[in-house]
């Protein structure tokens, strides 16, 4: 049998490995040539709009670099005046220190920035002294951009510069109170090797390559600097503008796949291109390692399956047998086998495993319970805690009122508070878990209400607006009344005033339960309110008593969020709402009293 089970487990080891092995390496050979001709012709697409993203930001840069220029006061009234020599000259001055300047000082590859208006007015800056300037081709170079119809109020770029070496980045001025009508022209002789600089770092492999023409053809950038400014072959100028966006190949350039792109706010077409052969052999190195890993792996897992299966069939044997002794709930240790290898580890821990799980079986089921009996205790304790945590300040102050009205005066309002602070002393130190209705909340409500009288020296009432059809609905015990004088405490604190309203309301959505408490008070501030209620939300992970408020008064709203969440579930509690200046409402969400029926039954 046990020979038998050895053939066995070879044969399927052998099967299994060279299975896997030729499912793997055909799969994962034609995925990953499949892959990797994807992630070049995605290189290529990369780097193209990678450069062409860059160029038009390096661009756009100068665009912003003139707006100094448009808004210059100087600048505008010049161009609206009618010009004189005395004037002009004066505002020539005026835009050159005061307008020019700091933008050749900031971009100190602008060679020359100029403003022609068509009243007459000129004036030009250099960032370096151009010698010999051709003033009267430079006035017929204006008259050409007067006359061209494609700039406009935006930036236009003009790849053959008045400068040798340059571009032209020009715009036409706008009217003070028309965007179109013109009054000149601005505009910048930028060096074009500052862009070849922004270019030459780009890599496309070791023969990989990309130039850059205009809608021309003009070839604006390449790697062989002999083919700058030169115009690209007409056959392949068409083939660029007709696979924009595709891979292709040119005429002439075998053995090379190229990927074109064009710019929407340049107009140049920017050409990526790759060898073929490098692109490819990747895949044929794939190819071959695949070949020899799976024929030496394969040679390899052979004989390791055949030692393996040796070593195997005996102490599985023995395992399996006690294994079916231990299912029909004897528990049997194995004998080791003597061979001190892995799988007599394997025995020992089984052995251990036994003897611990017939230990723990013992345990569970007096574990299981004890934890179910401290858990309640725990939850009782903490309910009990959390509840006895009364603000002591609230009882000073009314014993203080007795005694002061006691040594005045004998009069009934002592009698009135202490009736209201013995309700609410019976009242508070209950801490049974038993739910209390709406209506003994208000009542208590009304008790400290007949205090706050007596502390405030004046009436003071707050809008219930609680239908009737909810003063029977369950709520836990002392939470609107810590609502209520936390509002009297925080949401006016330079005393009541007759425009001060607390607002105490109630409504149901399907099987949710909400009661409000809203004040027109001072409010909290942002800072504090987003603190408040992340605590708030993290409250069963913090220790109430020992914790520090985020301001003075939240541990009374922490105090009774916890007690909600104790008696109705962590998803029930209290949220918090409020700005500045304006108010605070705080929402008590719990279950209706029919969705604590359908649960408990």
């Amino acid at each position: 049998m046990n020979s038998r089970l050895v053939r066995k487990v070879y044969i399927y080891f052998v099967i299994i490995i060279t299975l896997a092995l030729v499912t793997v390496g055909v799969t994962g050979y034609w995925r990953s040539s499949n892959e990797l001709e994807k992630q070049y012709e995605g290189l290529l697409t990369q780097i193209v709009d990678n450069v062409l993203h860059e160029t038009d930001l390096f661009l756009k840069s100068y665009e912003r670099a003139t707006l100094s220029i448009l808004i210059s006061p100087v600048v505008k009234e010049a161009l609206d005046l009618p010009f004189h020599a005395t004037s002009g000259f004066y505002s020539s001055e005026l835009a050159m220190k005061g307008v020019f300047q700091p933008v050749l000082i900031n971009n100190p590859e602008i060679s020359m920035t100029y403003i022609v208006g068509y009243n007459g007015f000129q004036a030009t800056d250099f960032n370096a002294h151009i010698v010999p300037f051709n003033y009267k081709g430079f006035d017929e170079y204006v008259e050409q951009m007067k006359e061209d119809d494609t700039i406009n109020g935006k930036l236009t770029i003009k790849d053959s510069g008045f400068l040798d070496g340059h571009l032209t980045l020009i715009r036409k001025l706008a009217d003070r109170t028309s965007s179109t009508t013109f009054k000149g022209l601005m505009g910048l002789e930028l060096k074009i090797g500052e862009l070849n600089t922004l270019w030459k770092g780009i890599k496309l492999g070791n023969s990989g390559y990309f130039f850059i023409v205009n809608d021309r053809g003009k070839i604006l950038y390449h790697p062989d600097s002999n083919r700058v400014g030169k115009q690209l072959d007409g056959m392949h100028f068409n083939t660029v503008e007709a696979k924009t966006n595709q891979v292709f190949e040119l005429p002439g350039e075998p053995g090379r796949v190229f990927f074109s792109r064009k710019s929407d706010y340049s107009g140049w077409t920017l050409v990526a291109s790759m060898s073929i052969s490098e692109q490819r052999q990747p895949i044929s190195d794939l190819r071959q390692t695949i070949l020899i890993v799976g024929i030496i792996t394969l040679f390899l897992a052979t004989f390791l399956a055949y030692r393996f299966g040796q070593s195997i069939v005996r102490p599985v044997r023995l395992l399996e047998n006690g294994m079916r002794q231990t299912a029909k709930g004897l528990w049997t240790r194995v004998p080791l086998t003597g061979s001190l290898d892995e799988m007599d580890q394997l025995i020992i821990s089984y052995n251990t495993m036994v003897s611990r799980l017939e230990e723990l079986v013992e345990r569970v089921y007096e574990t299981e319970l004890r934890n179910q009996d401290n858990l309640m205790k725990r939850q009782q304790a903490e309910f009990q805690s959390l509840q006895l945590q009364i603000n002591p300040h609230f009882l000073y102050n009314t014993l203080e009122i007795i005694i002061c009205y006691a040594v005045i005066q004998k009069s009934s309002e002592i009698k009135d508070i202490v009736r209201s602070l013995s309700y609410m002393l019976r009242y508070s130190i209950r801490t049974d878990l038993e739910e209390i209705t709406v209506a003994n909340e208000l009542k208590h409500i009304l008790y400290f209400m007949s205090i706050m009288k007596y502390r405030n020296q004046r009436e003071f009432e707050i809008d219930v607006r609680i239908s009737t059809d909810y003063l029977l609905d369950s709520m836990v015990r002392l939470t609107l009344q810590p609502l209520v004088e936390n509002v009297f405490k925080h949401a006016f604190p330079y005393g009541i005033e007759d425009t001060h309203t607390i607002i105490i309301d109630a409504w149901k959505e399907e099987a949710d339960f909400y009661v409000v408490v809203q004040d027109n008070g001072c409010g909290i501030d942002a800072e504090s309110l987003q603190q408040l209620n992340t605590r708030l939300l993290n409250s069963r992970q913090e220790k109430l008593v020992d914790s520090q408020p985020t301001f003075e008064g939240s541990i009374g709203l922490l105090n009774v969020h916890n007690r909600i969440q104790m008696v109705f579930g962590q998803q029930y509690g209290l949220s918090v709402q409020s700005e500045q200046g304006v108010g605070t409402k705080v929402t008590i969400h719990m279950p209706s009293s029919s969705a604590k029926k359908v649960i408990a039954v």
